[in-house]
């Protein structure tokens, strides 16, 4: 087997390996009729039809409105058709692989790999003018925009697609190339724009401000390296520089002394510059030492930079170009005399049972940690299998050696390898480097290949890895259900006979999938085995399925879930009353749920719900002579609510608050009466207060109706009737009646009202009525009636009473002492 440090390149200080990483599965492709963007990491290649070219259209697909998406490999995953009304300005991709399109019209759509469209933003200003586009470009999951009226537009992450416009200099000019320094890299932490023009100055615009350089020639190519840290770009007059992006370094001018403009310029890494020159189809290496390497080819190129090297993609093959690394120069380079050469070399012997290579590890046993490690390490970076495998090998029977070794760096290299090797073959076609793979990380490779379409793939991965396996699945069952070959119910035996058993699945997210392209029983059913309600409930509620949404709630015994389910069926207008019903029947717990909503919230609603569902309407009743109490209702509508509350008595067979709210109806009514009659304010008062203000009135008829309708009683209505007229000081009237008719109350409250109104003569007519010789003496006592009280205490005989009399009586009176 060769050594491989046959096929590198010694370009300054380094060693460069140009290795073939596919020969394209296309067929009559010629990149120089095509725009060309690949995805970064080892993505996706995009390529449309260059519209400024005359080409004969027989060597070429001819749809004119389609984007084809390859693999590194060539393989042809999709013809993305863009549309036909506006003409596409940049395209690119995200790091998930979703294929960004900016339109002339200043419309951003991103698509999936399958051409469907998931998000759509499109750039005007607050005057509603739509720009036109001169020139954009796309970044990861960003886009800038120059419009043809020198507008600039950023749109940072179009997840969140907000878009800020940067103030824009006057003498911008005629543009010659627009460059980006992303966010993450910028000392701002906002997006940096660098624009040429034809005018030889460099501008640096960003959201606060504009820096302008003049330059002794024009710029026509501006390209920013990998790290954000270096800024290359080429001059008309054939002159490479490399300064710092910050501008206060320079480190290459690399004269070309030619007018010949590169078709790209590319970093490799961020260690050397490429240029492409269409022309002879010739790739020049630039190093910072000004020394340069040449790569000739018989066929055009596009160059795609990678975080680690720079992939060639050619008609024919897909290459790709990194600096070696020490480790690997170390174990591979001719005369190499590194312990981790050595190292390598004794396992070959071991290969070939020879002790020889057992004398030369024994030899350096302080340094064998250290050539383990370099030996796993250096087969992250090589791609051929059989070389990786010797490495590890070498790596293995060196740690045999060791009891001490940290062995999961071995096994974990062994594993991503593995992964690694699946991935890069032809039908994947993603030539994925270690050092890449360690950048995006696994979740954004199993995404990568889900997106594809690899799901056994992704799916082994996961299980190779012990990792969760639920997203493939679950992706996977979602284009299952997209299926027009297969019927409902195979589509959903395939699902449940792979996933049944899972855990962590959620069947709700392909339920709304098998929903959304209308196969409401399929979704329905695979609902059945999703073990979230709270995943359940929402979705059902989407689909329009209340009745089972609620019946979800109910299993799972979530008030919240129940409440979500309510607050639909009531805000819906397409569910009336009756249907809402129907939904609740039966349905206690919902049903109590709701009734605590409407005693706050929908209150109208109680009375029937208490009704059709045959509940105790009590409660409605009295929640009804609450809400009529209320100021902010005319009389009208209090009269409306009582009457309600009144069948709501009657329905639950309460007859005291039936009879009581029959009353106050009546009186209610009367009380508008009076009201409207007298032009007196009669509506809140109460019965005795009512029937007290008729007799202020003198409205005895009216009075006695009062008593008769809500059967006051008779003792009552005394006290009422005294208590009006000694308030009006009908003091005759008072005396005639008490005179004429029997008092239930007895004379005592008369005597009390009359010296209450400082009325003494009055309240003496009533004294002998009083029924008791004791309050009798008591009243006459408070009317200073010192003699008749002396009168009443030897009537009766009492001559502790008359001693208490004479005690209190003056003594200029003739008071007996003795009876």
């Amino acid at each position: 087997m060769e050594n491989p440090s046959v096929h590198w390149n010694q370009f300054d200080r380094y060693y460069y390996q140009k290795r073939l990483v596919f020969h394209m599965g296309w067929n009559e492709i010629d990149l120089d009729h095509y725009l060309i963007e690949s995805a970064p990491f080892g993505g996706l290649i995009a390529l449309l039809r260059d519209d400024q070219k005359i080409i004969n259209i027989k060597n070429i697909k001819t749809n004119k409105n389609c984007i084809f998406i390859y693999t590194c490999s060539g393989k042809l995953i999709s013809e993305l058709d863009y549309g036909d009304k506006q003409r596409v300005k940049a395209f690119g991709w995200t790091l998930d692989e979703k294929l960004i399109i900016v339109y002339d019209d200043c419309e951003i759509v991103v698509f999936d790999i399958f051409g469907e469209k998931i998000k759509t933003k499109c750039i005007t200003s607050r005057d509603s003018t739509v720009h036109l586009v001169y020139k954009a470009k796309v970044w990861n999951n960003g886009v800038v925009i120059l419009t043809k009226k020198n507008r600039l537009f950023i749109v940072e992450n179009l997840s969140q697609p907000r878009f800020e416009e940067y103030s824009v200099p006057e003498n911008l000019g005629i543009v010659s190339d627009l460059e980006i320094l992303q966010p993450k890299f910028s000392l701002t932490g906002h997006t940096e724009v660098f624009v040429s023009n034809l005018a030889k100055n460099l501008f640096i615009i960003d959201n606060d401000q504009t820096l302008e350089i003049e330059f002794q020639e024009m710029i026509t190519h501006l390209k920013v390296s990998p790290t954000g840290r270096l800024l290359a770009y080429y001059t008309e007059t054939g002159n490479l520089h490399v300064i710092s992006t910050d501008f206060r370094s320079h480190f290459l001018e690399f004269q070309m002394n030619s007018k010949i403009k590169p078709k790209q310029i590319a970093w490799c890494s961020s260690d050397t510059v490429l240029l492409n020159f269409e022309k002879k189809n010739t790739l020049l290496m630039v190093a910072p030492s000004q020394s340069f390497l040449k790569y000739e080819y018989d066929e055009p190129l596009y160059l795609m930079t990678e975080e680690d090297g720079i992939r060639i993609l050619t008609n024919s093959c897909c290459e790709f170009l990194s600096k070696v690394p020490e480790v690997v120069v170390n174990i591979f380079g001719i005369g190499s005399t590194s312990f981790s050469s050595l190292l390598y070399d004794a396992s070959q012997s071991y290969e070939k049972e020879s002790s020889k290579g057992d004398e030369v590890i024994r030899s350096k046993m302080d340094q064998l940690p250290k050539a383990i490690t370099d030996c796993i390490t250096a087969s992250s970076w090589v791609f051929r299998r059989d070389l990786q495998k010797k490495l590890l090998n070498a790596a293995a029977i060196g740690k045999s050696y060791l009891d001490n070794f940290v062995h999961d760096i071995f096994a974990d290299m062994c594993k991503d390898l593995r992964v690694l090797n699946e991935v890069r073959g032809w039908e994947i076609g993603m030539p994925l480097t270690y050092r890449q793979f360690e950048k995006i990380g696994i979740d954004l490779l199993i995404e990568r290949l889900i997106n594809r379409k690899h799901h056994y793939v992704a799916l082994k991965i996961c299980e190779y890895l012990r990792i969760r396996k639920d997203r493939v699945l679950v992706r996977w069952a979602c284009q299952k259900v997209k299926s027009e070959k297969e019927t409902d119910e195979q589509i959903l035996k395939s699902i449940i006979s792979k996933l049944g058993k899972e855990e962590n699945v959620s069947f709700a997210c392909i339920a709304s999938v098998a929903y959304s392209e209308s196969k409401n029983d399929l979704a329905i059913k695979l609902l059945d085995y999703e073990k979230s309600a709270s995943e359940q409930v929402p979705l059902l509620i989407n689909m329009k399925n209340p009745g089972l949404a609620l019946v979800k709630a109910i299993e799972c015994a979530n008030p919240d879930l129940i409440y979500l389910v309510l607050l639909y069926l009531l805000n819906n207008e397409d569910i009336n009353e009756n249907s809402l019903f129907q939904i609740l029947s039966n349905k206690d717990m919902a049903i109590n749920l709701l009734i605590k909503y409407c005693k706050y919230k929908k209150k109208d609603l109680l009375y029937k719900l208490y009704s059709q569902l045959k509940r105790d309407p009590k409660v409605v009743g009295l929640l009804k002579i609450t809400e009529s109490l209320s100021d902010k209702i005319n009389l009208e509508m209090k009269l409306k609510i009582r009457n309600e509350s009144l069948i709501a008595f009657g329905v639950s067979k309460n007859n005291f608050l039936k009879k009581i709210t029959e009353d106050n109806i009546k009186l209610v009514k009367l009380q508008q009466d009076y009201q409207q009659r007298l032009e007196l304010v009669f509506i809140g008062l109460s019965i005795n207060q009512t029937t007290a203000k008729l007799l202020e009135l003198d409205l005895e008829k009216e009075a006695k109706k009062m008593k008769k309708t809500f059967k006051i009683p008779n003792d009552r209505y005394w006290w009422i009737k005294l208590r009006a007229l000694a308030k009006k000081h009908r003091w005759k009237k008072l005396y005639t009646w008490a005179k004429n008719e029997k008092s239930p109350i007895g004379y005592d409250p008369f005597v009390e009202i009359c010296i209450k109104n400082r009325v003494g003569n009055e309240a003496l007519n009533y004294i002998p009525l009083v029924k008791d010789p004791y309050n009798q003496v008591k009243f006459y006592l408070r009317l200073n009636k010192f003699e008749q009280a002396a009168d009443i205490a030897i009537k009766e005989k009492n001559q502790n009473l008359l001693q208490h009399v004479k005690s209190l009586a003056p003594k200029n009176l003739n008071i007996p002492s003795h009876i």
